[in-house]
């Protein structure tokens, strides 16, 4: 021992011996340092330090004072340790068998059934108390047993500090005396607890053993009294069911011989007889029903205890910290025991029904037997209802009231023994219920502690010499004849017990073989149809998956037959049963390799439909039959041995099965993914894609990692390791499949949009760009949702793989237990709660908000294929539509995506406020805009390419956003006008319903010119012109006397804006022609001078 050592065990045993005077000096010298505390003179924070100090002195006083209750306490149980030991090996030595003869012989012979009922009852409360017993016991010894390897360190650790508070205090510079007492104080209290402390845990660790032992003892103890007491219930039990069976059969016989003294009698005896009888055979069924109550309410109450067993067990052994391939065997059988939630689940469901049945009826026998408590009351009630019952009997026959009274007395004793068994059935379901209930509590609570344990748990030894000497041994018990006989004389047996059931389901896979006969024919011919010129819609693609699907059924469900039938055939954990639960588990990987084959056919949906590239196919099809042939009879084989749970079975039968399925998986995984095969893609000649190139490193490397943990004896793992991997596969050929659809809805959208196109080209309809974006190209289309297919694609394989890996991966499961900040949140109430915010809640949303970005962006190419490939929408509904999703579709990501960063409504919403105010002041004329814009795009007052007037503004509009309209006037300037001003102002548009506009020319002539000549002049003008529409007709109109001419006007319609100023132009030409011809003169103004006074000539100028 070295010298450290040597001056710490002296200086703790040292301490150990001064604790008591320690402790009343201490606590002296606080009370004195207080007072010297009071009436020194010293700053505020000085007292302050020095009264903390003597504060902490007395919390360590008292804490050493619990310690040393403990340790007395500790060493007296020690001293009764060796009594308590020989007491309980004396009472486990007792003959279990000879203690429950000599109860059962003190039992009264002529105890009548409530007499047996009161002494069950006792029993079950003495069972209860056990039970509590044992849960307590266990707790402690799981206590000692957990708490052995940590008392080591935590002794070094207090006897380090121990150390460190025996040195001596240094005074402070200008420390009052009083406050150097005080941590003088405080540093002895502490080294007081510190050294009650280090004794207590050095005692334990002295006497772990010892009451390890008592404590192992004790339970077995307890365990023993536990099986009397429930022996003694199945005596009392089956003495009551004796006896009530006997009172019953009596009861019953005194019934039939009623029953054959009335049996002339008819109406209204006669039912009485007939109802009386059947409450006999209900009396005898619901005695039968009680005693399997009770049997199934032990039953129960035994796996509730053993599960809450099973978890404190499993407790205990985790926090031993041992990870060796013992406890991983053990953890992996304790999982395997655990019932299913749906198991469970069913048996509760059953148990409340039966449950308010029998409560049901408990309450209408009630009534009835109140009925009965005045015999002429309920032979008048019985005679009324009968009449009126039978009121359309021509002749009712007189009722007997003599025999009415005896039957009903006979009814009378039958319902006087009924309800009583029918609460206590009540009261049994009642307690099957809790039973249920707590088991279902601790088999979820085992179950959730086990796979975050097990998975990474050796289960069995790694390979070495000794496994290879046992490989004989376990080919022999798995080709072992017997075991293959007894499933074949099971599997016999339960089809003559269930003929019609299996004959049916026979008949349904041979209709299902014949009919995927069908299959390959069909798919070939919807594959022509969707190349033909009429496979621009999905209906043939739909019927080739149909028909896919047909043509993988009949194997999935000759699988499925067979497993449920082994089932059937077979005991629950016998070969039988583990080979029907082994097929049931081959129907996952089945399904994806089944479903794979069909799509990759010929001309089938892979070739005809999602046009996959024929080197994928080609090695698809290649890799199918090895997968088939190796990797599928190897997990079978795999999953029977996990199934029978035998250890043989599961070191060698499951092991070499893991082995052969992964290293084919890994082999088959890098031949698939070389250049040129798997991941080519169409119209490349060489893939570059580096993400290829590190999969066929990656994935095969990954599963051959399986290899190693199995030949490591991680082989439970691997197993699990397998069954993902192959879930996997699967969920990525669905994952295909479903993406291959989308694809091609998406291919046939295009088409059907690209022809659209070229109709409205030719008819004329398309003349400028769409609403409020610029014109949706086909190639824009086909970026935006090749952007938009991609992310979804990423995201479905990435969730899909966490789903199947998520049970698995510790490290997914405990990314919702690592915090990364903490928000708070204030209840109405004025409670703040902090809101941790973890990794998981951070991925989720950090994804959310990068799929609503994507989703946003790329909307615009999706609503163009929805809306126009198969319906003529306008562009302005396409961009109102588009805009208005672009912006839910912000909306609600940013706000579920913040909300799993934390940020709550209640985080926001003086932001919110803010922008409020923002908006009602600042931003109120873009938000106005904003707002005009949507309401300009849903009611569509003008359109693109609407000639349109706004104030002095008139133009063609050309573009419509949501902020503002882009006009492009007469002079060709391209003029922003806000939306507030079409929504605030007058509109006038030219060419919203009706392109047909009028013309109005106004001309003055001189007065004396014959109007009607001018009029038919104008008539003349205007009916010669081509672009006047003569429906409506042209008129002329004399419409004033003017000051200087007579007023006329032409009034024209023409049939578009654009011949508006074409045919002004040549009716103002026209006129004036005509007017010259026949000297009609056009008026102009003319002002008239008079002078009234002419002032004088100037004189001349003289001559000089």
């Amino acid at each position: 021992m070295s010298l450290p050592s040597l001056r710490l065990l002296f200086a703790v045993l040292a301490l150990a011996l001064l604790l008591p005077a320690l402790g009343v000096a201490s606590k002296s010298a606080i009370e004195s340092g207080r007072r010297a505390l009071a009436a020194a003179e010293m700053s505020e924070a000085d007292r302050s330090k020095a009264a903390a100090d003597l504060d902490a002195a007395m919390v360590n006083e008292e804490a050493a004072d619990e310690f040393a209750e403990q340790i007395a306490r500790l060493r007296a149980d020690a001293a009764r340790l060796p009594a308590r030991t020989n007491e309980l090996r004396r009472a486990l030595a007792l003959d279990q068998d000879r203690a429950l003869e000599t109860w059962a012989a003190r039992l009264p012979r002529q105890a009548d059934a409530e007499t047996l009922e009161r002494l069950l009852n006792q029993e079950r409360t003495t069972v209860a108390a056990i039970n509590d017993e044992i849960e307590e016991t266990g707790a402690r010894l799981a206590e000692v047993l957990s708490g052995t390897p940590h008392s080591a360190t935590d002794i070094v650790v207090l006897g380090q500090q121990a150390e460190a508070l025996a040195a001596p205090i240094t005074p402070a510079k200008d420390e009052p005396k009083v406050v150097l007492e005080a941590r003088r104080i405080a540093q002895t209290s502490e080294r007081r607890r510190v050294s009650a402390e280090l004794e207590l845990e050095n005692l334990k660790q002295e006497t772990a053993i010892a009451r390890q032992q008592v404590l192992e003892l004790s339970l077995s103890e307890l365990k023993a009294r536990l099986a009397l007491h429930l022996a003694r219930m199945e005596v009392l039990r089956r003495d009551i069911a004796s006896l009530g069976r006997r009172d019953i059969d009596a009861l019953v016989e005194r019934l039939a011989t009623r029953a054959a003294e009335f049996e002339a009698t008819t109406g209204l005896v006669s039912q009485t007889r007939d109802e009386n009888t059947a409450l006999g055979a209900e009396l005898l069924n619901e005695n039968m029903a009680l005693s399997a109550d009770r049997s199934r309410l032990t039953a129960l109450e035994t796996a509730r205890d053993a599960g809450a067993e099973a978890l404190r067990e499993s407790r205990a052994r985790l926090e031993l910290g041992a990870r060796n391939d013992q406890v991983g065997r053990w953890l992996w059988s304790e999982r395997r025991q655990i019932a299913t939630p749906t198991a469970l689940s069913e048996a509760l469901d059953a148990t409340r029904d039966a449950l308010g049945t029998t409560r049901l009826r408990l309450f209408n026998l009630s009534a009835e037997s109140r009925l009965l408590l005045d015999l002429p009351e309920a032979i008048t009630v019985l005679t009324t209802e009968y009449v009126a019952e039978n009121e359309d009997e021509e002749e009712a026959a007189p009722v007997d009231a003599d025999a009415l009274t005896v039957l009903l007395k006979d009814r009378a004793e039958i319902l006087g023994r009924l309800q009583p068994l029918l609460e206590r059935r009540v009261a049994a379901l009642e307690q099957s219920e809790a039973a249920l209930v707590a088991q279902t509590a601790a088999a979820a609570e085992l179950r959730q502690l086990l796979d975050r344990h097990l998975l990474w748990t050796a289960s069995h030894a790694p390979v070495d010499t000794a496994w290879i000497a046992r490989l004989p041994e376990g080919f022999r018990d798995l080709l072992k004849p017997s075991r293959y006989l007894a499933l074949t004389d099971r599997v016999v047996e339960e089809l003559k017990a269930h003929p019609l059931r299996w004959t049916l389901a026979i008949a349904v896979l041979l209709g299902l073989f014949v009919i995927r006969r069908q299959a390959p024919e069909r798919i070939r011919a919807e594959a022509n149809a969707a190349r033909g010129s009429a496979g621009d819609n999905l209906g043939s693609t739909a019927r080739a998956l149909l028909w896919t699907l047909i043509g993988t059924a009949p194997l999935l469900a000759a699988l499925t037959t067979a497993g449920v039938l082994l089932l059937a055939a077979g005991e629950t954990g016998r070969f039988t049963d583990s080979a029907g639960q082994a097929v049931l588990g081959l129907i996952v990987p089945a399904s994806g390799f089944l479903l794979l084959r069909w799509v990759v056919m010929e001309q089938g949906l892979g070739h005809a439909h999602f046009r996959w590239v024929r080197s994928r196919r080609e090695t698809l099809r290649q890799i199918l039959p090895i997968l088939s042939a190796v990797v599928l009879p190897s997990y079978l084989l795999a999953l029977l041995a996990f199934y029978r749970n035998v250890e043989l079975s599961n070191d060698v039968e499951a092991r070499i099965t893991i082995v052969i399925a992964t290293v084919t998986l890994a082999a088959v995984l890098w031949y698939a993914l070389a250049p040129k095969r798997v991941w080519a893609a169409r119209g490349q000649s060489v893939e570059p894609s580096r993400l290829r190139a590190l999969m066929r490193c990656g994935l095969p490397l990954a599963v051959l990692a399986i290899v190693v943990l199995a030949l490591r004896g991680y082989v439970y793992s691997a197993g699990l390791l397998l069954q993902s991997v192959l879930a996997t596969i699967t969920m990525c050929v669905v994952l295909s499949v479903v993406f291959g659809l989308i694809g091609r809805w998406l291919v046939v959208g295009e088409k059907r949009l690209r022809l659209r196109q070229a109709d409205d080209r030719d008819a004329g309809r398309v003349s400028g760009t769409a609403e409020g974006t610029p014109e949706v190209t086909l190639d824009m289309i086909n970026q935006q949702t090749g952007r938009l297919l991609r992310a979804l694609r990423y995201t479905a394989f990435a969730t899909a793989i966490a789903w199947v890996w998520m049970d698995l991966m510790p490290a997914f499961a405990r990314l919702d237990e690592i915090i990364l900040w903490s928000l708070s949140e204030t209840a109405a109430d004025g409670t703040a709660t902090a809101l941790p915010v973890t990794l998981k809640a951070l991925l989720l949303g950090l994804i959310v908000l990068t799929l609503t970005g994507i989703g946003a962006r790329n909307l615009p190419g999706l609503v163009e294929i929805l809306l126009t490939s198969r319906t003529h929408v306008d562009a302005a509904t396409r961009y109102a539509i588009t805009s208005v999703l672009r912006y839910a579709i912000v909306i609600a990501g940013m706000m579920i995506g913040l909300g799993m960063l934390g940020m709550r409504w209640s985080q926001l919403q003086w932001l919110a406020a803010a922008l409020t105010v923002g908006l009602a002041f600042g931003l109120q004329e873009i938000f106005a805009n904003f707002v005009s814009g949507l309401i300009l795009l849903f009611e569509r007052p003008f359109r693109v390419g609407d000639i349109i007037t706004v104030g002095e503004l008139t133009g063609r509009v050309t573009r419509i956003r949501t902020r503002a309209t882009t006009i492009v006037d007469f002079d060709n300037k391209e003029i922003v006008v806000p939306n507030k001003s079409f929504i605030t102002g007058q509109l006038v548009n030219w060419t919203l319903s009706d392109n047909v506009t009028r013309i109005t020319i106004k001309v003055g002539v001189d007065y004396g010119t014959p109007p009607q000549q001018v009029l038919d002049l104008l008539l003349t003008a205007a009916r010669e012109h081509a672009l006047v529409m003569p429906d409506p007709a042209p008129q002329s109109w004399f419409v004033a006397f003017g000051a200087n001419s007579l007023d006329f006007e032409l009034r024209v319609f023409v049939a578009s804006v654009d011949h508006r100023l074409v045919v002004q132009n040549d009716l103002n030409i026209r006129i004036a022609d005509l007017f010259a011809e026949h000297a009609v003169n056009m008026a102009y103004p003319q002002l008239d001078v008079h002078i009234r006074h002419l002032p004088g000539m100037p004189p001349a100028p003289s001559a000089t």
